[in-house]
């Protein structure tokens, strides 16, 4: 029996992926800028102190905290994938405010809770 019977369309059942695709998957590329130690060291900490004291934050607040560090993820993952292209369209600005909102989901509430050693003795 051919997989065409169940999906309708061929399969590619090689997995086969051309090193140029610049095709990016936002979870690869969300977890790729959480193990960063860079990015962790350069923005994650100082973000914390910041969000630390405050008990919300409004869609501006979110994307002026992350987009920096988004950018120079965004970067880092450009040159380390070795891709080609526009960095701008690569990486549009839906993906960028989206790796925000993640990020800020993903670390506020462990501020919040002081999970993470943001360098306050």
């Amino acid at each position: 029996m051919k997989l065409l019977e169940f999906f309708s369309r061929n399969l590619d059942l090689n997995h086969s992926k051309n090193k140029k695709d610049n095709n990016i998957n936002s979870d690869e590329f969300f977890f790729f800028m959480i193990d960063e130690d860079d990015l962790h060291k350069n923005y994650v900490i100082p973000n914390g102190r910041k969000l630390k004291r405050l008990n919300e934050c409004g869609n501006s607040m979110v994307l002026e905290c992350w987009m920096p560090m988004v950018k120079e993820g965004c970067r880092k993952y450009f040159d380390q994938k070795k891709m080609s292209g526009n960095l701008g369209k690569i990486f549009d600005q839906d993906l960028r405010e989206e790796m925000c909102h993640r990020l800020h989901d993903h670390y506020f509430e462990d501020f919040k809770k002081g999970i993470y050693n943001l360098g306050e003795w």
